[in-house]
C-alpha cells in the first residue's frame, strides 16, 4: 500500500489508500485522545483497518467493571492521526482482541463508516456548514451534460445546474476540473458532483444524499455507491469528509460506467424533468415507496438464489400495496388482488411491454395465471402449502418469472420517480421480452 498523508483539502474518496499512525480513545478531546491507545490506521477501498494497543474499554455499572468497546453501540471512537487529521469511527466492529499482561492488550477494528476532519470533534458542537459536495461512482456519466468542452474553456467559476430544492436546501449538479501535463501534452479531467447549498441546518441533508444515491442505483440498475461527502464552510474550506463503504465498493472503483452517457436514463434526456423528480424525492415519496426501492436494490446484483429472489420481489409488492383499499373503502387483503391492483397503476404504454394493453382494465386469463403462479409459488416457498397447486412455477421456468417480475418492479419505480415513459419504453424494448400475454 502506498504510504501517504491524507489530502490536506480532505478531497478523499472511498477509493483512496493511505496508512497513518495515530492515537485513539472514546473522547473527542485531543488531550484525552493523545493519552489513549496507540496504533495504525490503514485505509483502502472504503474500509479502515485499525490495530491499536491497549484495547479501548468502557465502564459498566457502578462496580468498576469494564468491557471492550466492540462497536458503535458501546461507545464512539475518536482518533488523531500523525498528519494532524482527526477521525471518528461511525460504524465499526472489533474483529480481534488479545489480552496479555495488564496494559498490553491489542485490538483490531474494521471501520466501514468513518469521518475525517481538520478540527477536533466535539460532542457538544454541531457541524455548521454552507454547502456539501457529494460524489457517486456513476454520476460523471449520467450527469455529463453539465460539463462543457474543458479544453476550450478558460479557467473560471464553474456554473452549477439547478435541479431542485426545498425550504432547507437547494440542489445542483456541478463539476470540478483539473488540468494535467505540460505545455506540450495537456489533458483535462472533470468530476461531476452533487452540490447541496444549505438554507437551514438540519439532518434532512444526509437523508437526501442516501435517497439520491438510491435514485442513481435505480437508473443505473446496478450497484453504485457514494464515494465521498464533503462539508464546506462559507469560505470554501472543507470542514469534514464522510466516507462509508458499500458491499461492492472495491468493484465499483474498477467499473467503467461510460455506458451511462448513452443510456436512456442519462440526465441530458430529461433535463426539464429533473426538478419534478427531485421534488418527488424530497417531498412526495413515502415510506412504502422507500421499502419498494430498498427491496428491489437488495437483489439488484442477483446476489440471492432463485427462490429467495422470487420471495423478495413478490413480498416487496405485498408490502408496497399494504393498506390499499377498493373504491368502496374495503381493505385489499389478498396478495393476488394486491398485485392485480398494482398492475392497474401502470400507464398503458409501459403495461404493454409485457401484457396485452387492451386488457389492462379488463379480464385477462394469462395475466391472472401469471399473478396466481407468483402467489402460489411464494406461499409454497415460505409456508410449504399449496404444494399441489397447478400454478406452481417449475424450476426451469423460475428464471423467466423472476426476470419478468423484476423488470415490472423496475419499470414501476422508474415511472413513479418521474422518468419519462418514452425513455423507459425505449430502454426495455431493446430486450428480447418474454411477454406474459
Amino acid at each position: 500500500m502506498k504510504q501517504r498523508i491524507i489530502d490536506y483539502s480532505l478531497n478523499e474518496t472511498v477509493h483512496s489508500s493511505f496508512s497513518l499512525m495515530g492515537h485513539f480513545s472514546k473522547s473527542p478531546k485531543t488531550k484525552d485522545t493523545l493519552e489513549g491507545s496507540t496504533g495504525t490506521l490503514n485505509y483502502h477501498d472504503g474500509e479502515a483497518k485499525v490495530e491499536m494497543t491497549p484495547v479501548i474499554d468502557d465502564e459498566v455499572g457502578n462496580a468498576g467493571a469494564h468491557i471492550d468497546v466492540e462497536n458503535e453501540d458501546d461507545a464512539m471512537v475518536y482518533g488523531c492521526l500523525e498528519d494532524g487529521t482527526y477521525v471518528r469511527f461511525n460504524s465499526f466492529s472489533l474483529t480481534h482482541g488479545i489480552h496479555h499482561a495488564p496494559g498490553f492488550s491489542v485490538a483490531k477494528y474494521v471501520v466501514d463508516d468513518i469521518a475525517f476532519s481538520k478540527h477536533e470533534f466535539n460532542l457538544d458542537d454541531r457541524l455548521t456548514y454552507d454547502h456539501v459536495l457529494v460524489t457517486y461512482d456513476s454520476l460523471n456519466e449520467f450527469g455529463a451534460f453539465v460539463v462543457p468542452e474543458l479544453m476550450k474553456k478558460e479557467r473560471s467559476e464553474n456554473l452549477p445546474f439547478f435541479i431542485g430544492g426545498s425550504e432547507d436546501f437547494d440542489v445542483y449538479l456541478t463539476y470540478e476540473w483539473k488540468q494535467y501535463g505540460n505545455r506540450v501534452n495537456v489533458s483535462v479531467k472533470a468530476q461531476v458532483e452533487l452540490e447541496i447549498r444549505i438554507k437551514r441546518q438540519n439532518s434532512k441533508v444526509d437523508t437526501f444524499i442516501k435517497d439520491f444515491g438510491n435514485f442513481l442505483l435505480i437508473i443505473n440498475n446496478s450497484t453504485v455507491n457514494t464515494t465521498s461527502v464533503r462539508y464546506f464552510d462559507k469560505d470554501g474550506n472543507v470542514l469534514r469528509t464522510h466516507l462509508f463503504a458499500g458491499p461492492h465498493t472495491e468493484r465499483n472503483g474498477k467499473t467503467d460506467y461510460s455506458y451511462g452517457i448513452n443510456s436512456e436514463f442519462n440526465f441530458d434526456n430529461y433535463q426539464d424533468k429533473l426538478k419534478q423528480i427531485m421534488n418527488f424525492i424530497l417531498t412526495e415519496k413515502n415510506d412504502q415507496f422507500d421499502k419498494l426501492v430498498q427491496n428491489y436494490l437488495y437483489n439488484i446484483d442477483d446476489d440471492l438464489n432463485l427462490d429467495s429472489a422470487l420471495i423478495n420481489y413478490v413480498n416487496s409488492i405485498d408490502i408496497y400495496m399494504n393498506g390499499r383499499r377498493y373504491s368502496d373503502g374495503t381493505r385489499i387483503k389478498k396478495l393476488f388482488k394486491k398485485i392485480d391492483f398494482w398492475l392497474e397503476q401502470f400507464p398503458e404504454k409501459l403495461y404493454g411491454l409485457y401484457f396485452d394493453k387492451s386488457k389492462r382494465l379488463a379480464d385477462d386469463d394469462k395475466r391472472d395465471a401469471f399473478i396466481q403462479s407468483l402467489v402460489d409459488t411464494r406461499d409454497y416457498l415460505t409456508h410449504f402449502d399449496k404444494k399441489n397447486s397447478p400454478y406452481l412455477i417449475s424450476d426451469s421456468d423460475r428464471v423467466t418469472y423472476i426476470t419478468q417480475i423484476r423488470a415490472l418492479i423496475h419499470i414501476y419505480i422508474l415511472h413513479t420517480y418521474g422518468i419519462p415513459d418514452d425513455s423507459i419504453w425505449n430502454y426495455y424494448r431493446r430486450f428480447i421480452l418474454d411477454r406474459i400475454s
